[in-house]
């Protein structure tokens, strides 16, 4: 049995945090809420403390609360999102966090993941870091923004962690938005559960429009152009039940962290997200409860060239940030007279003296973009499909002996439709108008060589490692089966036939 977080924290080690950064990074389903909501708890109790607890989507907010209120633990714990936080900072309202002694930052990977288009993930953070309390990050995907505290904060951090291990079934990459609708038309041919995780909202309701029979949609509330399509009352029964009765779920990344789906019926998940952080945490909103559970995984890919038109992109957000930081503020100033860094990443501060403001560079903003451009380039070094590879090697669908075994879905429907043509023809003797046909077979499979000779023909076979081989001969025969006469008598014919491996 996998360990659980309650294992490795004890209250010995509670004790000795003094006020200090904790880091835990665990994967989903190890236990990191129960043990606040339950140790750390009754350790805060018994001493009289309290416990706020930070969440970043609203449906995590609810489900956390619903889970509080149930077990009467609301005389310790308190329950916020970082966003409100960062708006009464803005507005100059009273500081939240006074009251707290331990101010827990759960899926705190949001300070960088959101900073992605939230301008204000780096004051939560600043805040949070200048409070004298005991401050505890949780997250599975936290890595990068630990190496932020350690490196860019210099602060020295306790660390806890259990190592992460993905049970994934199939790991499917698919490259058109067309396969999002196959997938759910299989879906509910097989009556198996399907979550689809949408970065648009507009895609994703445009989908739940053509399966709204078997389907609940849910998006942001703070979406408003869609959330009113939302069925509250549904999506709260399924946050409480932890489980959803429809065939089909279809949500955007508000349910991306923090939301528990216990179901073996749910047999398929679905990302059309580009961040590979919260791509992730969707993946790990089923929680597999079983040996005989598991989910399979399907993944929008993203090219080399869109790589390089997202790396381009990156590069042109931080231009002026970069220029700000290796020239100061009048250089700059200078370089980019009368015009806005509408990146946002570079923002006017007051200064309290003198009644002047100064330019600074929001350092969550500037660090997302270099992490992405970071990620961007190890996906570029493993060559052609380097996307796949990068987050094959992340979630284990990569052997010791340099293969990797994800599937691409159009290419492997193309190559069934392959198999199946070879396994209806081979026997067969091929004539000129029956090799045509062949090769373009091949060619909708997706071989695209100048010349199709039987050569090459025969090594793409291989490199696919479909056990078929195409040879050659002349027909000799004088006539027919049928005693007619054969008019392809001395002509060059090819032939498939079905290698046979022994077993070793």
């Amino acid at each position: 049995m996998d360990k659980r977080i309650s294992e490795i924290i004890k209250i010995d080690d509670i004790r000795q945090w003094n006020n200090n950064t904790v880091t835990i990074t665990a994967g989903t389903g190890t236990g990191k809420s129960y043990f606040i909501k339950n140790i750390l708890y009754a350790f805060a109790k018994k001493n009289n403390k309290k416990i706020l607890m930070l969440i970043h989507r609203t449906n995590c907010v609810n489900q956390f609360q619903n889970e509080i209120n149930k077990d009467k633990k609301i005389d310790v714990i308190d329950i916020h999102t970082y966003q409100k936080l960062e708006f009464k900072e803005i507005h100059k309202y009273k500081n939240l966090l006074d009251q707290y002694q331990y101010i827990v930052c759960d899926e705190f990977h949001y300070f960088l993941s959101d900073a992605a288009f939230n301008k204000t993930t780096d004051i939560s953070l600043n805040l949070i870091l200048s409070q004298n309390v005991t401050k505890i990050f949780m997250s599975a995907t936290g890595d990068y923004i630990k190496q932020y505290l350690n490196r860019k904060k210099k602060i020295k951090t306790i660390d806890y962690s259990l190592p992460i291990k993905y049970k994934f079934e199939n790991l499917v990459f698919f490259n058109y938005d067309t396969t999002l609708v196959e997938l759910a038309k299989d879906a509910i041919k097989t009556s198996e559960k399907i979550i689809f995780f949408i970065q648009s909202a507009q895609k994703a309701y445009g989908l739940y429009l053509q399966f709204e029979k078997y389907s609940l949609f849910n998006c942001s509330r703070n979406n408003k152009q869609y959330f009113k399509k939302v069925d509250q009352e549904k999506v709260m029964d399924m946050l409480v039940k932890e489980k959803f009765e429809e065939n089909i779920l279809i949500t955007t990344t508000c349910m991306d962290a923090g939301i528990n789906l216990i179901d073996t019926d749910i047999k398929h998940i679905v990302c059309d997200v580009k961040d590979v952080g919260s791509l992730i945490q969707c993946i790990g909103r089923k929680r597999i409860k079983s040996l005989d559970d598991y989910v399979n995984i399907y993944i929008k890919t993203i090219t080399n060239k869109q790589l390089g038109g997202i790396e381009t992109q990156l590069n042109k957000k931080i231009e002026m940030a970069d220029y700000l930081k290796e020239n100061g503020i009048k250089n700059y100033i200078l370089k980019y007279p009368r015009q806005n860094d509408y990146s946002n990443i570079i923002y006017d501060d007051p200064v309290e003296e003198n009644n002047k403001c100064t330019k600074k560079i929001n350092e969550m903003m500037y660090f997302k973009c270099k992490i992405d451009l970071l990620n961007i380039n190890k996906m570029k070094q493993l060559g052609n499909f380097g996307y796949c590879k990068y987050l094959a090697n992340i979630f284990g669908f990569y052997n010791n002996s340099q293969k990797y075994n994800y599937i691409i879905l159009e290419e492997q429907k193309e190559k069934d439709i392959l198999i199946n043509y070879l396994e209806n023809i081979k026997g067969t003797k091929l004539f000129s108008d029956e090799r045509k046909e062949l090769k373009k077979i091949f060619n909708k499979a997706g071989l695209k060589a100048r010349t199709m000779g039987r050569h090459t023909l025969n090594g793409w076979l291989k490199d696919l490692g479909l056990p078929y081989t195409i040879n050659h001969d002349i027909d000799k025969r004088r006539k027919l089966n049928n005693g007619n006469k054969n008019l392809n008598r001395g002509k060059r014919y090819w032939i498939v036939g079905k290698l046979i491996y022994k077993e070793e």
